[in-house]
Order: structure tokens, then sequence, then C-alpha cells
């Protein structure tokens, strides 16, 4: 068993601990303090500003604590900070939040990465692990906790069946599982995300929530309308398979590597670059610009590999991400035969359209 820190400097960097919200209650602070006193001010700036920072930068800065006072306000901040999203009541905004706590305590996780800090976190989630004989850089994971926290990440290095599995266990390095460990962070933090909050506590602190919705709004505009519907060319001849995954990327939702390999191709192949491929992934709760980057750049054959094509309808059936299907669906075999056929029948009902508008002129003028 690890003694739990109970150092408040240590809880400000982890508040989701359990021994965080222990520490909290030994402080007597009630909600009504919390949402109304005026000695809680700064807690209540600090929370709004963690999921403003969630917002812009995707991850939340740890100030340095030098005061016992100065971290019950960061502590206080914290529950003060979900109670605000909760009020938004924005579901990425819950995604983007949760992961930004989760990313900033990964960073923290990364820098120090001691036994004691790995042992604590591993008690803290009910992960059974331990250090691989004589190397303390290497983790032996237990299989079924290792399926537990990787299921939304998304590369193929993280696969089962690309580990190395022993007597039920998996091999990882240390800064691997410390990354796993940021899953069950985010689990943790998006539990119950959004909380049920009563309305005239909202309407108590809605002079917070309207800064966050306005922030929330810019960035939207920002990173959707400029990674979606002003780069791609004509979306609405897109199959609604491609439709259903840009959507969900749009919002936030962690897509499948096959989801993301599909709509990739299928962008580079009617003519994006890859930058505007990229552009397209920003909203994306785990976003990695670097590995992003690669990935694009492979699939565009950049690293001196074939350019891939798009999967076809039956690939994207086996894999689950064939949705909602219409009539030009049934007279298809491949995406981008869909839309190149929606672009002849827009572009024929168009003709007809001119053709039709120049009799009635003519016409007209006759008469």
């Amino acid at each position: 068993m690890v003694e739990r820190h109970a150092d408040p400097q240590h809880l400000c960097i982890y508040p989701f601990l359990a021994a965080a919200s222990e520490y909290v209650d030994t402080t007597g602070i009630t909600l009504d303090d919390l949402i109304r006193a005026a000695s809680f001010e700064r807690a209540r700036l600090r929370g709004k500003a963690r999921v403003i920072e969630a917002i812009k930068d995707g991850t939340i800065r740890k100030p340095v604590i030098i005061s016992p006072a100065q971290a019950d306000i960061e502590l206080s901040s914290y529950p003060f900070a979900r109670i605000l999203v909760s009020c938004v009541g924005d579901a990425y905004l819950v995604r983007r939040y949760a992961l930004s706590e989760a990313k900033a305590a990964h960073e923290r996780l990364s820098e120090d990465s001691s036994l004691d800090i790995i042992y604590e976190m591993s008690e803290e989630f009910d992960i059974q692990m331990d250090f691989f004989p004589h190397a303390q850089d290497q983790v032996l994971m237990a299989f079924s906790d290792y399926l537990r926290f990787t299921t939304n990440l998304r590369d193929k290095r993280w696969k089962l069946v690309n580990r190395g599995l022993k007597s039920g266990k998996v091999k990882l390095s240390k800064s691997d599982f410390v990354r796993v460990v940021q899953e069950a962070m985010y689990e943790r933090i998006k539990k119950d995300l959004p909380l049920k909050v009563p309305n005239e506590i909202c309407k108590v602190i809605q002079g917070y929530t309207v800064d966050i919705k306005r922030e929330l709004e810019e960035n939207r505009k920002k990173l959707g309308d400029v990674g979606f519907e002003s780069l791609v060319k004509d979306p609405d001849s897109f199959p609604p398979c491609i439709k259903a995954i840009l959507g969900n990327l749009k919002e936030g939702v962690n897509v499948t590597h096959g989801g993301r390999f599909a709509v990739t191709a299928f962008l580079l192949n009617i003519g994006l670059t890859e930058d505007e491929v990229i552009a397209i992934y920003k909203n994306s709760p785990d976003f990695d610009e670097a590995r992003t980057r690669y990935q694009v750049e492979h699939i565009a054959g950049d690293k001196g590999g074939a350019r891939y094509t798009a999967p076809s309808c039956a690939t994207m059936r086996t894999y689950g991400n064939c949705t909602g299907t219409d009539d030009i669906c049934e007279k298809v075999h491949h995406p981008l035969t869909y839309y190149k056929r929606k672009l002849k029948l827009k572009a024929k009902k168009k003709k007809e359209k001119t053709v039709k508008s120049k009799g009635q002129v003519e016409k007209d003028e006759k008469v």
C-alpha cells in the first residue's frame, strides 16, 4: 500500500485524486461559499481560467504553489471549474476540458515519474503493475488494465497485438505507462460531467459562464469553419460515411484509426492539401500536430510509399464506418465513386435549371 501524498502542493497538480477531495472536505468549504462568498472570488476566477485555458490551449497551466493559501485557491478552483463546465452543458467542452486537465497532469507526471508517484497513480486507479526485474524504465501491466485504458488510443502501436504479452502482463516503457495513466486521469475527470447543477446555481455564476461561452464560440469559428466548410470541396456531395466521420471530428469526438484513415485518404484523393487535412483534425480531443502530420504524409505517399486510396464501401462496412446509406450508396462500391456521381447529378440539375430558365426568358421575350 502506497501512502497517499497529503501535501497540498502535490494535490494541486493532481486535483482529481481521492486525496485531493478529502483535503478540500477538511477545509470546511461549502458550495455556497464557493459560488457566492467574496473571499472565494480568486478561486472562482482561477476556475474560469482553467476552462478558458482548456478551450484556447488544450492544456491547463500549473502555477508554482508557494503558500498554503495559494494551494487552497488552486484546489478550490477545480470543483468550481467542473461546475462551470456543467452549467455551459456543451459535450465538446466536457471532452476538451477533461482532456486538458489530464494532459496538464500528464506533463508533470512525465517530469517526475519517480517510483513513488508511479506506484501512487497505480493504486489510485487500481492498476496492477510492477517494474520489470532489473529495469526500472520498463513496466509490466496487467493486460486487463491495459485494455481498460487504451480503448481510445487510436494509434496502431497501442494495439495489444503490437505489444509483448507474457503471463497475462503487457510490457511497456515507463513513458508509455505514464501515457496510459493519462487515459485513466481523463476518464476520472470526465466521469459524471456534466454534473446535475441546479438552474439557480447556474444563474448565480452566469457572469463567469458568459465569458466561457464566448471563448468557446470563437474557438469553434477559428477551428470549425476554417477546418471544415471553407476547406472541403462541395461537402454536400460527400457520401454519408465521410460526412459522419467529419461531423465527429468537428465535435471533438475521438474517431477510430480506420475512420481517420478513410477520411484522410478520401480528402487527399479529392485534392485537399496535407496542411488542409491536418487543420481538420485540430478539433480532435487528443490532437498532436507532429504525429498527425506524419500520418497524413504517410497516407499521401510522402514517406517513400505509395499514395493510399480511400477504402471501398465493403471495407468501410467491415470496420463499422458505413453509416446512413442513401439511394446513391446502393449504386456504387466506393466513396470516391459516390462523390463523383453526386457531383455529376448536381451539375446535371444545375444545367437543366439553367436551360429551363433560359427557355422561360426567351418565351417571355416573344410574348
